[in-house]
């Protein structure tokens, strides 16, 4: 899914945000998304395109974690994986920080040193995460907010500028 954000022509810089798996409603009515947005201009990108380590639907990580993958799915998942890093100028690791066990766990483990790795092959060689971690959009708010005290700031987009950070792919073994 592609977001374009109005800008001249010759400025156009695609964001390619890597989640865990699809929303089970449409990506654009989440927080997820309007988080996302406000990290458009600090990653100096215009356009987002969004790509999931596995492209099934679920509700939450428990039921995703009950989920039956299959080889298809994880292939035309890589496949969408790739089609979205190839066209990307930068790209943002988001799947989150939470551990889902059991096969589908193993099977999101590797998934994500597959990106790493095909991120590596197509020449990107910094990736964007929050705090330095795959952190998922959904809980940036909740990790910067004020109450929690961790970054200064007056506003979440102040205060997302600070977390937001690009790092060397190649360290991210």
């Amino acid at each position: 899914m592609t977001v374009p954000v109005a800008v001249s022509e010759g400025d156009q810089r695609k964001l390619c945000a890597i989640l865990l798996n699809p929303p089970l409603r449409p990506a654009i009515d989440t927080i997820s998304h309007r988080n996302l947005l406000t990290a458009l201009p600090l990653t100096g990108c215009t356009e987002l395109r969004l790509a999931n380590l596995i492209d099934l639907q679920s509700k939450d990580q428990t039921q995703l974690a009950s989920l039956v993958v299959t080889e298809p799915d994880l292939e035309r998942s890589r496949q969408q994986l790739a089609a979205a890093i190839e066209g990307a100028d930068e790209v943002l690791f988001a799947w989150g920080t939470g551990r889902i066990t059991g096969g589908v766990g193993k099977l999101l483990k590797e998934q994500a040193a597959w990106v790493r790795a095909h991120v590596d092959v197509c020449g990107l060689s910094k990736v964007w995460m929050v705090a330095g971690t795959p952190r998922h959009p959904s809980r940036w708010r909740q990790f910067v907010g004020p109450e929690k005290r961790r970054v200064e700031g007056s506003s979440f987009e102040e205060r997302l500028a600070k977390v937001l950070t690009c790092h060397e792919s190649s360290t991210l073994r």
